[in-house]
């Protein structure tokens, strides 16, 4: 696994694990790897190495620090795909959350610096469009019973979109059924959710942490399913 920073010695291993894809039954030559762990004061540390430099020319490693009690406080990217012609070929950036505002310092495509803010509503959630994230944000948005929630997802690919997208929607995620996932030998309990065009289906364990999960569309199904997975301690 690449990153952007080693683990330091104040570190405390929590846990770890691999995302791996699959396109109609057939591997795919991409892989999102990541650890997390805890510092003394009750943050947590998480590093991302999204590979797939053969697949689709892109790599992408991130470091993300959440608060004790699990908001976000930082994220650092760095975004590299040389075969995006018309895109973001490079991406260096920060997205630093200070009260009701994220500011973002970037470069892009090898140009300078730059910054700027987006002012966010009092209790937006910030959904990550990592797997390793968006475990909790598939469930906050399961427990919107009713009314719009004020979302913002950080955009790194899409220059016209970036630094990210702020909308307030309605649930669009509906919690299904309990099931038992067969990860290798072991079954682990797991929550399943849909999105409600039925497109999309997520297994999300007791630590919110995504297991598996199935995107069909057009007569495609990519799978996604975790493995290698050093699973927190109860």
């Amino acid at each position: 696994m690449r990153y952007l920073h080693p683990v330091q010695a104040h570190e405390r291993f929590m846990a770890s694990g691999c995302f791996r894809f699959a396109k109609n039954g057939a591997a795919l030559q991409k892989t999102e790897s990541w650890t997390i762990h805890s510092h003394a004061d009750g943050e947590t540390f998480v590093r991302v190495d999204l590979d797939a430099r053969v697949e689709e020319g892109k790599s992408m490693l991130v470091e993300a620090l959440f608060s004790q009690d699990g908001a976000l406080v930082r994220l650092d990217i760095r975004y590299e795909n040389e075969r995006f012609e018309l895109g973001v070929k490079t991406l260096r950036a920060t997205y630093q959350l200070a009260a009701d505002r994220l500011q973002v310092g970037y470069s892009m495509n090898g140009g300078e610096r730059d910054y700027t803010e987006v002012e966010l509503p009092p209790d937006t959630l910030i959904d990550v469009p990592l797997l390793v994230f968006r475990g909790g944000a598939i469930t906050r948005l399961a427990a919107q019973a009713e009314g719009a929630l004020p979302i913002y997802v950080p955009m790194f690919e899409n220059a016209q979109l970036f630094p990210g997208v702020l909308q307030r929607i309605a649930s669009p995620v509906e919690y299904i059924a309990d099931d038992l996932l067969l990860l290798g030998t072991r079954e682990i309990p797991a929550r399943r959710y849909r999105y409600v065009d039925k497109a999309l289906s997520y297994w999300i364990d007791q630590h919110g942490m995504i297991l598996k999960r199935v995107n069909s569309f057009k007569q495609q199904e990519i799978v996604v399913q975790i493995s290698n997975y050093a699973a927190p301690r109860v």
